[in-house]
């Protein structure tokens, strides 16, 4: 599925460069969705980089997964699978598409400091929360231990950038003031926190997709709620876009400081169906 093609960049909002798609969520985990003519190059290596760490690192062992399922469809498995350590085992240890774990976690956070109210550019509290993609045929039922959240910034970082994708496919640049945001994505701020977290009280998604999300006028607030994984059990997270107001002036502009809508909740349909 292919949104219709922007005529800027959706980052620094360029226009007359050359520009490529960009996926609402990455392919990597089972996203397929993509905005046309979205991103620049150079913005699309600077927003990259952190994603692709948090890719490799904290989501090894679905897209391990997601992978396993691809291949099955073709008759041919990823020829090496990472090691992963094993609840109740002493150390790391390889394993077969057959006793691959199919239980891990993701991290959740405190809510947004934007909307607690407080600046944050930490996490006061990190949990796990157990997900478990039910692929293939296992022969045994393995738990993959949590690692530790070596660099929780460019974790929030990548659902920032996947949820900011989101609002930007749906509402297109002028949803909101994003200055804030792109200067986020783009390395001109560190506060990741005052954007991303776990709504309080957590909610349990619905299972009907692998992905799944919503878009929320919240007060004063466009925010997106995404769930990642929600088919596995993970609890949403909450991404602050830009603060909201009657119309936008321009694409990613101030938003005019008029009275603010109401709460209203704007369901959308999954990004990808879940697992079987």
């Amino acid at each position: 599925m292919r949104h219709a093609p922007l005529d800027r960049c959706m980052y620094c909002l360029a226009t007359g460069t050359p520009r490529t798609e960009e996926h609402l969520v990455p392919r990597a985990l089972g996203g397929r969705p993509t905005l046309r003519d979205a991103v620049c190059e150079p913005c699309r290596r600077l927003t990259g980089r952190l994603e692709q760490a948090t890719l490799d690192r904290e989501f090894a062992v679905p897209r391990t997964l997601l992978a396993l399922k691809r291949r099955r469809a073709r008759a041919k498995g990823p020829s090496h699978l990472p090691w992963v350590a094993i609840e109740g085992d002493t150390a790391p240890s390889a394993s077969t598409p057959a006793t691959f774990p199919r239980t891990f976690s993701l991290p959740a956070f405190d809510p947004p400091g934007l909307l607690a109210g407080h600046e944050r550019t930490a996490p006061t509290r990190i949990d796990f929360v157990d997900c478990h993609l039910n692929l293939g045929t296992p022969t045994r039922q393995a738990r993959a231990l949590s690692p530790p959240l070596v660099d929780p910034h460019a974790y929030a970082h990548s659902i920032a950038k996947w949820a900011y994708a989101l609002a930007v496919a749906e509402r297109g640049l002028a949803c909101c003031d994003t200055r804030p945001m792109r200067d986020l994505l783009l390395g001109r701020r560190d506060d990741v926190f005052a954007f991303v977290g776990t709504p309080a009280p957590r909610v349990t998604a619905s299972r009907e997709w692998l992905h799944d999300f919503d878009l929320h006028d919240d007060g004063a607030w466009l925010t997106v709620t995404l769930a990642l994984f929600a088919s596995g059990g993970m609890t949403p997270y909450q991404v602050v876009i830009g603060r909201t107001g009657c119309q936008a002036s321009r694409a990613g502009g101030e938003a005019h400081p008029e009275a603010m809508p109401a709460l209203a909740v704007v369901p959308r349909g999954g990004l990808e169906p879940p697992c079987p």
